[in-house]
Order: structure tokens, then sequence, then C-alpha cells
């Protein structure tokens, strides 16, 4: 799933710190806790062993590493750490104080010199985690549903076969918001008193009067729910039709991660395959979508009965149904019918995505050696309900902006999302589909898998928009979207981070699982670990895993074992480190008097005090300039260099592909900064990444930074402007209401306007592919930091435009509107409204309403919040307009106060995957301790218990900015004051 998470999105490893740091005797205490854990931090709320959560590891093992939080916001258990035998060891201290004491040297002792970890173990159907028994399996389901659109309610009925394994007496299967009308097992009605409904748990059980024999059982159910308004389930979707304007319906569902229970009665669990064949009755103007082809189609009173194939055996999340007035364009790769099908008069739009999808389809056919299997894909767009892409099986449901391109309007920007993310959701129907993860706690293997490989196969096909290189730009969450591997790392370093392979016992956690940490860390691991063994040699193991384990489950072991295989080398081992434990190491280079390299591993943390240290073994690349690169896997904390010149630079992570930073002594430093001409613009975007990781980690002040970047040579090379844009921005919005802003966007404003000047407004011929992106950005930026002249230039083109829509290129249209609508009058403001309202077209109306979210005027800013609780906009983009005038207006506290009155009305219209961070996320944009209290004490007495992580997230990042903006300020002052303005 490729999750647009945007505005709500805030930065990942924030640590609540309610508790403060924990005191002496409150460690002493958490050495004797009840499981006989030995623990580095507070005591958890819920600690989930590995035996019982991990995939069935021995009783005995190692505990394997977890991010959990404590009843009382604090930090999480990060230490990986044996069981002690505490019976046997109170008979040899009976005092508790020198007990606890031995307790705290045995955990120092263990946390520095700790074993080598290992992986979890293979996928066991027995020992997966889950609330289901494995007793019953289901193999067959036959699902047939009727909605009700008028009413928002559906009714349906379904027979599902059943293999009994062992005897049982009871029958026990997911349901959420569903009324069970009847029920019968093999044709005898079951009374209603033999049904059970725990809401809590999202269970039904149904008691059976006598033992239920192993063999073959058939399970009859007739139920009946609700249609939601949300993306959730089964769900509607309003919106304006194409060309007439008028006001449609039409209906989708979201069932990933557990959702499918509300749409029928199911073993709603990964590890749970079975076939499902669907029959709908829609009306007879629809066009009905599912996983498989329709196998039959017959009209009946009030529309049509629609039935669809069965399909081969997969996970009940994957299932999709789509239905409303819809087109389709089509084509063919080979045996597959691949489709675009979007709402009517729309789908020509989808040209470039069945295109994209022929190409990438070929490429996956290749890479896996095995043929996509089913008998068509569909890739469907949705005017709403949903802000992301979700990889149903033979039935991609797509946000209409990520999947529609309109070459008259669409940017290069919206042209390369496109592509990346059809090559995401595609690289799933293997990854994710085929092969399944086991239970959510290996979610990465089907996220952080599948970005990688959308990533790979976008550069391959478009080298020219430096796909990686870009995904290694940090992105301050509070300002832009991320995409990169640096704002994993930027979380990872937080005291609130957790292990890639995470505990996950209950549906909240499954949802929260869905985060920077699985998608792009795991994304970034595999491309170091894909340079470490080769390409060749990784896709060998790729093909052995999916050989292995196609239409079954798998376990992050089973991914090792397969790559141990093909390249001879214990995977296992050397990943068990960077999936099995949080954070990341920084390497740092110390020049020997003996002329060696020496290199010291620690971890490296970000407002974060008393980190439990923690070791790797890292696949280290370097390289002499002028020399070709080499590798080192370092196995312990210390390593060197030998034959390396005293008078030639030295550059570690060759091209930034490695999850580590690097911090060089002043010598090694000095020698890179003479060499940066002769260094690739990859390891000058890593340089400057380092370094502004250093600035915030306080490892290192300011102005090492700024003097990298006052000495790159002059370029536009997008990936190196964009690091130092985004820098910029960040410390641009750290900044408001301080003093010191006016100087340094004096001085931001100095070091961009040359790269603008140079790429000048309009396009130039034979530029290239990125300059378009990189124009827009610099529009933005420049604007963002009050450029007098990129202001008027904006106000001009925006006029022009509004006369003649073509005079303005479709790449500058969002910067542009968003400066307009920065700096808008009433007047202003109310015509982007009015632009708004009018098109029809998805991705023009956001640029239309993002411009609103920037309005300044405090008046403008209330009309904004307004539309929110509208029916303007698709539900989750109505309630994301507050997080944005949170983020583009400088009113924070406006936007929170708006939501705090609003709550109840935009939880309603926000997506289930982010109501537990929708408040936490509108605290993001606050540099004030004061503010993280406010958040904590509204947590407590508003929300659930599972929104947590959240608020532990939002408060450290509050923290870490209200500390940050202190020293920053006082050394931007000294650095810029140095400088002739």
């Amino acid at each position: 799933m490729f999750s647009a998470k945007g505005a709500f999105s805030s930065q990942p490893g924030a640590s609540p710190q309610k508790c403060g740091r924990p005191s002496n005797q409150a460690l002493k205490a958490r050495f004797n806790s009840a499981d006989g854990m030995i623990d580095m931090a507070p005591r958890v709320n819920r600690a989930f062993s590995a035996h019982a959560f991990g995939g069935g590891a021995n009783p005995g093992a190692l505990p394997q590493a977890r991010g959990e939080y404590c009843a009382c916001g604090a930090t999480h258990v990060e230490q990986r750490s044996r069981r002690l035998r505490r019976s046997n060891f109170r008979k040899r201290c009976f005092n508790p104080e020198i007990r606890a004491r031995l307790l705290l040297l045995v955990g120092l002792f263990l946390i520095m010199f700790r074993p080598g970890m290992t992986a979890e173990n293979p996928f066991s159907f027995k020992d997966t985690p889950g609330k289901l028994p494995k007793e019953v399996v289901p193999t067959d389901y036959s699902i047939r549903i009727i909605p009700n659109i008028d009413a928002f309610t559906f009714t349906g009925t379904e027979m599902v076969k059943l293999n009994v394994r062992s005897p049982v007496h009871q029958l026990v299967l997911n349901a959420v918001e569903l009324e069970i009308t009847e029920a019968s097992l093999d044709g005898q009605v079951l009374p209603k008193s033999a049904l059970n409904i725990d809401k809590e748990k999202e269970l039904i059980t149904l008691a059976l009067t006598s033992e239920l024999s192993p063999r073959d059982h058939t399970l009859a159910l007739g139920f009946s729910g609700k249609i939601n308004q949300q993306g959730q389930g089964l769900f509607c979707m309003r919106y304006q039709e194409q060309g007439s304007g008028a006001q449609k319906i039409m209906l989708g569902t979201q069932f990933e991660a557990t959702d499918a229970r509300r749409f029928f009665p199911c073993w709603d669990e990964p590890a749970f395959r079975a076939h499902f064949q669907l029959t709908v009755v829609v009306p007879e103007n629809w066009l009905a979508v599912s996983n498989m082809p329709v196998d039959s189609e017959k009209k009946i009173d009030g529309g049509k009965e629609v039935r669809f194939s069965a399909t081969p055996p997969m996970s009940s999340y994957l299932n999709v149904f789509v239905a409303g007035e819809l087109d389709l364009i089509q084509s063919r790769v080979g045996p597959t019918q691949i489709r675009v099908i979007a709402t009517k008069d729309k789908a020509e739009l989808g040209r470039y995505a069945l295109e994209a999808t022929a190409q990438i389809l070929q490429y996956y056919n290749d890479y896996f050696g095995v043929q996509y299997p089913l008998p068509k894909l569909d890739q469907i767009a949705l005017p709403g309900g949903f802000g992301g892409a979700m990889e149903n099986w033979g039935g991609i449901t797509y946000y209409e902006s990520g999947l529609l391109f309109d070459p008259k309007n669409s940017s290069v920007e919206t042209k390369q999302n496109i592509y990346e993310v059809l090559a995401h959701e595609m690289a799933h129907q293997w990854f994710g589909d085929l092969v399944t993860m086991a239970w959510w706690d290996n979610l990465w293997l089907n996220e952080g898998f599948a970005s990688w490989m959308g990533s790979k196969c976008t550069a391959r096909f478009n080298p020219q928009w430096e796909v990686w290189l870009r995904r290694n730009l940090p992105r301050d969450p509070t300002r832009r979207v991320g995409i990169a591997k640096e704002q994993a790392m930027e979380g990872d370093a937080r005291s609130t981070t957790h292990p890639i392979h995470q505990p996950i016992a209950t549906e909240a956690e499954a949802n929260s699982a869905f985060d920077d940490i699985t998608y792009k860390k795991g994304q970034s691991f595999l491309r170091m670990l894909e340079s470490f063994l080769g390409e060749d040699v990784f896709r060998d193991g790729v093909r052995r895993y999916i050989a292995a384990h196609k239409y079954s489950n798998s376990t992050t072991a089973d991914l090792w074992n397969a790559l141990s295989e093909a390249s001879k080398k214990p995977v296992g081992e050397i990943a068990a480190g960077w999936t099995e434990q949080p954070g990341f190491p920084v390497v740092k280079v110390k020049q020997e008097a003996d002329g060696k390299i020496r290199l010291t591993q620690e971890r490296f943390t970000a407002n974060f005090k008393n980190a439990p240290p923690l070791q790797w073994k890292i696949p280290l690349t370097y390289s002499v300039i002028g020399q070709a690169p080499a590798t080192l896997l370092i196995m312990s904390k210390t390593d060197t260099l030998e034959n390396i010149p005293a008078d030639r630079a030295l550059k570690l992570n060759v091209r930034g592909a490695g999850n580590y930073r690097t911090e060089y002594d002043e010598p090694s430093w000095i020698l890179l900064l003479q060499a940066l001409p002769k260094l690739g613009v990859e390891d000058r975007v890593n340089l400057l990444s380092d370094a502004w990781a250093l600035v915030q980690a306080d490892r290192a002040p300011v102005s090492l930074y700024f003097e990298l970047v006052e000495k790159l040579p002059a370029s536009t090379e997008i990936a190196e402007r964009e690091q130092i844009i985004n820098v910029l921005d960040f410390i641009n919005g750290l900044l408001v209401g301080n003093p010191e802003r006016g100087k340094f966007q004096r001085y931001a404003r100095s070091l961009l306007r040359p790269t603008f000047d140079t790429l000048g407004w309009e396009p130039k011929a034979h530029e290239p592919a990125t300059a378009a992106n990189l124009r827009a950005s610099l529009v933005n930026a420049l604007g963002d930091l009050n450029h007098p002249e990129i202001i008027a230039g904006c106000r001009e083109r925006f006029a022009k435009y509004l006369a003649n829509p073509a005079s303005l290129a479709p790449d500058l249209r969002p910067a542009v509107f968003a400066i307009v609508g920065g700096y808008a009058d009433e007047k202003t403001w109310t015509k982007l409204h009015e632009l708004g309202l009018k098109t029809t077209s998805i991705e023009e109306k956001q640029n239309y309403y993002n411009a609103l979210a920037c309005a300044t005027d405090p008046k403008l800013v209330a009309k904004t919040l307004a539309i929110a609780l509208t029916d303007e906009l698709p539900t989750s983009r109505a309630t994301s307009l507050v997080p944005k005038v949170a983020r583009d207006s400088g009113h924070s506290e406006v936007a929170w106060e708006f939501a705090k009155a609003n709550m109840r009305a935009l939880l309603a219209k926000t997506d289930a995957a982010d109501s537990n961070r929708y408040a936490p996320s509108l605290f993001t944009f606050f540099s004030d301790d004061s503010r993280a209290d406010e958040l904590k004490t509204y947590a407590k007495n508003n929300l659930p218990p599972e929104s947590a992580p959240e608020v532990a997230k939002t408060v450290d990042e509050i923290q870490f900015r209200a500390e940050f903006e202190k020293r920053l300020a006082s050394q931007l002052s000294t650095w810029i004051g140095q400088k002739d303005l």
C-alpha cells in the first residue's frame, strides 16, 4: 500500500518523555520486571516476547528488540537481553538493593557484550501470531453482496468451506459492524444463542452443540452492514462528473489492514489464505470490478447481478470491489489483460498509466522469475475515499491524482509520481499478494520491498529522474511530504523509533505499522544489502524466495535464507541488527599517527539522551578520490583502513547507498572540502545530508553545513539544490516568530537566487528533465522566504493564467498558486476558491485548495478552515486542510483551536489509518515546550490508547524543535553576521 499521509505525518521517532529521565531507583525496579527481561527503558504497557509474537521463537531465545510504549507515555524497550532465572538469582541475593545493583551491572554487561542476534524463525502456520485458532481453516468463500446506496447499507450471504484439522466445539472468526442475521453449519441452522460477539476483539464465536470432527465442513452466514463515508470497508464516494459537473456517487473498498471483516465475516488474518468468489448486485448502468474477471452477468429486478471468477488462494485483505459509472481503456501484455478504469470520460487520462503498466509488468515478469499469475490487472482511479493506493490482487486502487495524467494540465512531478506509485503497487502483486507476510510484524516484507523495487524499476526506465538520488533528500515533515531514506533516518535517530520487524498484537497496532521505518528504512536497507551482495546474486535470492513461497506466506527469515543460499553469505546474521533492533550507526573517521584510518561505530541519535548503545554489522563502502570504490564488512565496534594516502580525500558511503551516517575528523573533512569538485553529485548530496544530520544531533555547529554549501561548485543539479532548499525551508519554518528570521531569510535568498537566475522562469530548449521540478521548488522556496521579485512574478503569472490558463506551465502552477495564496487578499482568495469549486480535475482541485491553505490573513485562514467541515472535497482531503493551514499559514494555533472545537466532525471524515495521528499531527508545527505538555494532557483526556505512539512522536518533535531553535538561532546569528548581505 502506498500511503499518502502528507500533512498527517509527524516525524517518526519521537518520545513522549512524560516521566522524564528515569531515576536510578526506577531503573533498578525495571531490572526486576515481571517477565525477567533486562530493560534500559521504562516498563512498557505491553511487553510481548519473541516467543509470543515473533513467529514461534524458542522460549529460551533472546527476546527481539521492540518499540513499545509505557502507560505513562515514556520511551520504549530497545535493548535485547538474556532472560534471567530470577528464582535462582533470588536465592543468592535476598537484599533487594544489592540484587538491583547486581542486575544493573549484568544489564550493562549484556548491553556492551551481547551475543550476535539472529532473525526470527521461518514461516510456520501453527506458530504464526494472531487471535484466531488454527484448528479451523477456510479454503473457499462464496460471497453475495447487495448494496443499498440510498440507505448506505448492504446485505450479504456467504458459504465458506472449512477444513477442520482437529476436533473443535466452536468456530471463531472476524466481523465488525456487521449484524449476523442467520447461520448454519453443514445445512443445520444454528440458534441465535450460539452466536457470541466480542466487539473489542472484533471476533464472533459460534458455539456448537456437539464436537465438530476433523474433515471438510460448510458454514453459511447471512449478514448486513453499513456503507461508510470514509475509506474503510465498503465506502461510497461523491464526485463531480467530468464535463457535465453533475454530482455522482460510486462504491469502493479498502480492507488493509483489518477491514475485510467489515464487508463479510471472515478469517481476517494474513496467514488464512483462501479462494474468494464474489457476486454483487449493482445498478444496470454501472461497471463492477473485482480481483478476477467477470464470470457471468444477468439482469435482475433493480439492476444486474455480476458474478466474478474465484481468486487463487490469497489473504482476505487483498479483496476488492469497485462499482459506478465507469469507463476504461485496455491493452495486453502476453496473456494478461491490463486496464485503466476511471469515472466517466476520464479513462483516457489513464493512457500514460496504461503504457507504464505494460512496461513495468514485463520487467517484473522477468525479474521475479514468475509470470504474473492472474488473467487481468486493473488500475482503478478513485475520486475519493482514501489518499494513497492499495495493492488488491488484480485490481489496484489509486486516489485519482495518483493514476491519471493530463498532458495539458499535469506537471512533470505528477508524471514521475504516477510511475513510481504504479511500480510500487505492481511489485506488491508478487511481494505481498503472491507471497504474503505471515503476520503484521513483518509488514516491511510487503512495504519495504515494494518501496525498494518500485524505485529500482523507476530508475531503470527513467534514469533522467535521478530517483535514488532524490530519495536521499531530507524532507521536513512539518513542511513537505517526505519521500526519502533521510526522513526515516531522522525518525530512527529518535527515542520513539522501533525496529523494522516489530510486534503487532492489535488491529490498531497493525494500522500504525504503516510508517517511515516500515517503508523507507526497509527500502534503504534492502538497497544497501543489494549493493553488498551484488544485483545478480540478490535477484537470484529473490527468485528463490518467490518460487519457494508462492501462494503462501513467509517471514523475514525466509527471505534471508533464500538470499543466503544465493550469496553463500550469512545474510540473516548481517541483517539482524538492521531489522531486529532500532536505530542505525554513525561511522567516525579518524586519521591515526601511524597513517592508518581508525573507524569507530556508535549509535546515531538526536534528542535522545542515554540511548542504549547498539552495534551493527555494516556493509561499508569507501573510496579514495580518484580510485575505485571498495567494500569492508565492519563486524565489530572498531576497524581500520590501511594504505590510505595522507594527502588524498577519503569518502565513506559511496554514492550514499548505505543506511548509516559518517562523521569525519577535521583533517579528513578539510581534504573532502578541497576535493568537492571531483566528487559526483551522489556523494555531494550524501555529505550535505550527513552534515545537516550532525548539526541536528548537536554533534557539529551549523557552520559545518553552511561552509559545505558555500564551497559547492556552481550547479543546477536538482538533488543537490533540493537538499539545500529543504534545509532552508525547515529553518525558515522553525524560526517563525524569532527575531533572527529576517536575517536568515536574506541569507537563504542569497544562496538560492543564483540557481534560479540560471534556470529562469521559462523552460529552455534541451534543459534536463529535472529542471522543471527544480524551478518549481525554487519559486516555492524563494516565495516562502519573502523574496519580493518572486512574489511579484507569481502574482503577474497568476493574472495571466486567469485570462489564459495555457500561459502558465503545469509544472509551475502549484508553486505559483501557493505563493499567490500565501499573500492573498479576500478577492484573490475568493477567485482561487471559485476555481477549486469549478474544476472536475482532482489534481487541479488539490492545487487550488492547497493555495487557500497558504493564506496568512487571519480572516482568510478562518474561511479556509471552515471548508474542512463541508462536502466540497472528498472526506479525507477536506480534513487534511486543517494540518495544511497549520503548516503553511503561520497560524498553527488557530488551526489547532479550530480542530479542537470540531474534532468529532473531523475524525468522522478522516481515513481510519490516519485517525490516531490526526490530532497529534496538528502539534507538529509548534516549537514551544508548553505545547508538548498541552498535547499530553489533551491525549490523556480525549484520545484512545492506540494514539500513544503518535502522541509520543509529536511530543518528541516539539521538544526537539524547541531545543534546536534556541541552539540554531544563536549559531546562525554568528554565521550570518560574518556575511555581507
